[in-house]
């Protein structure tokens, strides 16, 4: 039976009651200006109980209501981070007390009650206070959300009701690689029906909730009078075409999309084939996106970037945004399948620029922590960059990263029960399959869906449990996908045989064990197949989500069917109630199938309660809400970080040589200030083109120029030996003048500062008197992390100690950089020593002396200069102190420059993106008249 036909393979072949074709079909649209449905566009019957202002809403009042409702959701945000931490800190606990005793049971005191229970319950335990935010707050959701719907049924021209307009500060466009729609042209004519799919799906919910411009490809390309049609056609609909020529596009969709990402971020990495050309493709395609967007685009709009297709793009579309001077426009990114962990994803060529494309944007969302934990962490692998739970940081910005998992519309299937197509076709399948037991199971026909593992447990469970043959059947639908390509025709092979196999060796006239459609069917036949089965079958694996399981849930009302669910599905983490399984395990997935047909009624509801509460708690406009109101909170934080100007050449030069005649003083900060940081400290030796550049800036007349460093005396003598500058080494605890200097010093007996400090070697230490026994204690304890940490080592100073752990692990050297914290901190807590966490360092010094008590010092020692000009540059948390110092002591001096590196929360007044600018700017400063 191997070359039999899928669809003959199956009774119910013959038994579809509503013709394919028509799956999800809309009312049409024309070009000639006829009124057409916009997708997700609320009917008037959903906002007949609307009731604002005698039946009249106000743009004023719907404002206040969106205001209150992201509020509201912010608030149920914050409670659903309340309950990832908590049971992140369960995790965390319970993972390292049963390593650490060896034990799967036994907890230990104060515990006990809490973790005997399971995790749902506590999960229920967690989700207490979140309810009670929303449930407190219900009515006035309710209000919102009516208030919303009545706003989308204004007149557009009505002067009350601009919502979504060009001037609107919270406009939304997003971005997919794919229109939700199908083009057809009749003559002249063109017409569009909206497409299925669950994208479609899921924003056709957020449709419902905010007003959107939905920009994509077409699907094909189209001649230049065409283009001018669909466009106008389009743009009635709120959607926005990029299109591409037919080679452009295929290339970059199914050779580089489709079979580079797909498999790679679905674990599948030997279907992998990697072509220059398709790269080319695909970068072409993401800049005809940033090119059309830029368009379309203006200042304070949000822009919601959708999956792998389009990685690239954040990055492209943000140059040309800052070319243009757009700099408030705010970047969502959203992945829609797994991400790989870094192991894995580091084998891709073009690893980099992947990462770098996405880290231009502002927000990026996962459906699960697990896929946001692996994106991180290669983040941190390859680019070396840092990060935390839920942010990175590139270029001086901080790119924010969430877990957003998706839903699906409840009330759509809910709504589809009622409707006397399902109800017949319900009555059918219940008539047909009465006295058997149904098992469903919905997939693409993929190789990420385990069709095969399906089968194979299925006939297992026949197997194993000989009184259910003739008593349960499988209903198979596998959607067609890619049948073109030579492993899914493989794949399809292999179904067909194992679907022979299975049927032949268990079936009988009276009996089909597996029922196999390998084609679409309508939603009227999907929700009746869903709504008579007794339990869904799911066993993907490797998936994004899995959103079958969720409408399972929601068309099970009545019967209360169980989830069988694959751990290796997203929404395992979610759908709490469902018997989770390892889909490679076809054993295990055999016995989860008797357990579900045997279970109680009592225990299939109970779980299913906790199921339905989720899925229709959760839904696909709360998903979309979600992330856009997370767009806008972080982008106000980022608006915040904006308002901090960046320091120009012509500011920074005017100031410079407005105060001829004057004292100009400059403290620079070295490592990844003047210079990259480099861990090992003689291939921190500075360039003959900055010693040359220094050289010319310490010859401005009246101008002192200090280097500030974490390395030694030594280091710093041999590496400006010949310059006149000043000196500061082991990050302020020694500091020599400049010669100018100490020839005005010496003139002036008034100079000098009360500081207590001693002179060592033409060198000031503002440490007076150590104690060199804390160096016996904190030595050995170093040298214990170094042997333990590969990569790391430690560098002994005149005074300070440190460990460097730049060329480790990233994971597990700041693993070890705080557990080393930790010790430090308990075996120096009675000593007068600061533990400073550097940059992948640890550093041991008196705990009286930093960079601002050396700018102290030396400010002293020059008090009766006149000082004109200060400039204080650095990149570090150990700078934020100077920049405190120093705004405070020269707050009257106009020509007052403080400025760190990378844009961050800062005391600085100014800041530069990197190294070459603050080379840059110093070099004008040097050449200045």
């Amino acid at each position: 039976m191997s070359e039999s036909t899928p669809a003959a393979s199956s009774p119910l072949a013959n038994t579809t009651a509503d013709d394919p074709a028509e799956k999800d079909s809309k009312p049409k649209a024309t070009s000639n200006g006829a009124k057409s449905n916009k997708p997700g566009a609320p009917t008037a019957a959903a906002a007949s109980g609307t009731k604002a202002n005698d039946g009249k809403v106000t743009k004023k009042m719907v404002k206040e209501a969106e205001q209150e409702l992201f509020q509201l959701l912010l608030k149920k945000k914050q409670a659903d981070r309340n309950l990832i931490e908590a049971e992140t800190s369960i995790y965390d606990f319970e993972t390292s007390y049963f390593e650490s005793s060896g034990h799967e049971g036994n907890v230990v005191h104060g515990f006990e009650g809490y973790l005997n229970t399971s995790r749902s319950e506590r999960r229920h335990m967690h989700f207490t206070d979140a309810d009670r935010i929303f449930s407190q707050s219900s009515a006035t959701f309710k209000k919102a959300q009516e208030a919303k719907i009545a706003a989308s049924l204004l007149d557009s021209d009505s002067d009350e009701s601009e919502i979504g307009t060009a001037g609107d500060p919270s406009r939304l466009i997003v971005v997919s690689n794919r229109l939700p729609v199908t083009l057809a042209q009749n003559g002249n004519e063109w017409s569009f029906k909206l497409s299925s799919g669950g994208l479609v799906s899921a924003l056709s919910g957020l449709k419902r909730e905010m007003s959107f411009t939905w920009v994509g490809w077409p699907g094909k390309d189209f001649g230049e009078s065409d283009r001018q049609k669909i466009n106008s056609l389009l743009k009635e609909n709120s959607c926005g075409a990029v299109y591409l020529d037919d080679e452009t596009a295929e290339l970059y969709y199914n050779g580089f999309a489709n079979s580079i990402l797909w498999p790679l971020f679905h674990y599948h990495p030997g279907e992998m084939i990697f072509e220059d050309v398709a790269w080319d493709a695909y970068q072409r395609a993401n800049q005809a996106f940033a090119e059309s967007l830029l368009d379309q685009v203006q200042d304070g709009d949000l822009v919601w970037i959708q999956d792998y297709h389009l990685m690239l793009l954040p990055r492209m579309l943000r140059k040309l945004l800052d070319e243009r001077g757009l700099h408030s426009v705010k970047i969502g990114w959203f992945l829609h399948t797994p991400f790989p962990s870094s192991e894995l994803y580091r084998i891709l060529p073009v690893r980099r620029e992947i990462l770098e494309g996405v880290l231009a944007a502002d927000l990026l969302g996962f459906h699960t922590y697990d896929y946001a934990r692996h994106f991180l962490s290669s983040c941190t692998r390859i680019l070396g960059l840092p990060s935390a739970p839920n942010s990175v940081e590139c270029e001086g910005r901080v790119v924010h990263v969430g877990t957003f998992p998706i839903g699906i519309d409840p009330e759509k299937f809910a709504e589809a029960l009622k409707t006397p197509e399902v109800q017949g076709r319900l009555q059918e399948f219940e008539q047909k399959f009465k006295g058997t037991r149904v098992v469903v199971g919905v997939d693409r026909l993929d190789y990420i869906k385990g069709v095969p593992q399906k089968f194979l447990a299925f006939e297992h469970f026949l197997t194993q449990h000989p009184e259910h043959v003739g008593q349960v059947v499988l209903v198979q639908v596998a959607v067609p996908s890619r049948g073109d390509v030579e492993e899914y025709k493989q794949l399809i092979s292999n179904v067909n045989e194992l679907v022979g196999r299975i049927n032949g060796r268990f079936g009988t006239v009276e009996y089909t064990p597996i029922h196999f459609l390998h084609k679409s069917v309508t939603f009227t036949e999907l929700v009746s197949l869903y709504a008579v089965s007794d339990v869904c079958l799911i066993t993907s694996t490797r998936d994004g989500m899995n959103l079958v399981s969720y409408e399972y849930v929601a068309s099970q009302q009545q019967r209360h069917g169980v989830l069988v669910l694959s751990e290796f599905a997203g929404a395992a983490q979610s759908l709490n109630g469902s018997l989770i399984i390892n889909s490679w395990n076809i054993e295990e997935v055999a016995d989860a199938m008797y357990q579900a047909l045997s279970m109680s009624a009592e225990q299939r509801a109970a779980n299913f309660n906790m199921l339905y509460k989720y899925v229709t708690k959760y839904t696909a406009a709360y998903w979309g809400v979600s992330f856009i109101s997370e767009l806008k909170r972080v982008s106000q934080a980022a608006d915040e970080l904006a308002q901090l100007p960046q320091l120009t050449a012509q500011v920074a030069c005017d100031k410079f040589s407005a105060v001829a005649g004057r004292t100009r003083l400059l403290l620079l900060d070295y490592d990844g200030t003047l210079s990259a940081t480099r861990t090992i400290p003689e291939f921190a030796r500075p360039s003959p083109q900055i010693l040359r550049m220094l050289r010319r800036l310490s010859e401005q007349p009246g101008t002192l120029v200090y280097v500030v460093s974490g390395r030694t005396r030594a280091h710093m003598e041999r590496w400006f030996e010949g310059l006149d500058l000043g000196l500061v080494a082991e990050h302020g605890l020694f500091y020599r003048h400049p010669q100018a200097a100490q020839e005005r010093m010496a003139q002036s007996p008034a100079m000098g500062g009360d500081e207590p400090k001693r002179k060592l070697d033409g060198w000031y230490c503002l440490v007076e008197h150590t104690d060199p026994q804390w160096r016996d204690t904190v030595l050995p304890l170093f040298q214990h992390y170094a042997e333990r940490t590969p990569g790391s080592f430690i560098e002994e100073k005149e005074i300070d100690i440190t460990w460097h752990y730049r060329n480790t692990d990233p994971e597990f050297g700041l693993w070890q950089a705080n557990e080393l914290k930790i010790n430090l901190e308990r075996v120096l807590s009675h000593l007068p020593l600061t533990i400073v966490d550097g940059n992948k360092t640890v550093e041991v010094r008196p705990s009286s002396v930093d960079k601002a008590y050396a700018f102290r010092a030396i400010m002293g020692d020059l008090r009766d200069l006149d000082l004109g000009f200060v400039m204080g540059i650095g990149d570090g948390r150990g700078d934020e102190n100077a920049f405190t110092y120093l705004n405070s002591e020269f707050k009257r001096l106009p020509a007052l420059i403080t400025c760190t590196v990378g844009r961050k929360s800062t005391h600085a007044k100014y800041y530069l993106p990197n190294v070459d600018s603050v080379l840059s700017i110093l070099s004008k400063l040097a050449d200045s008249n």
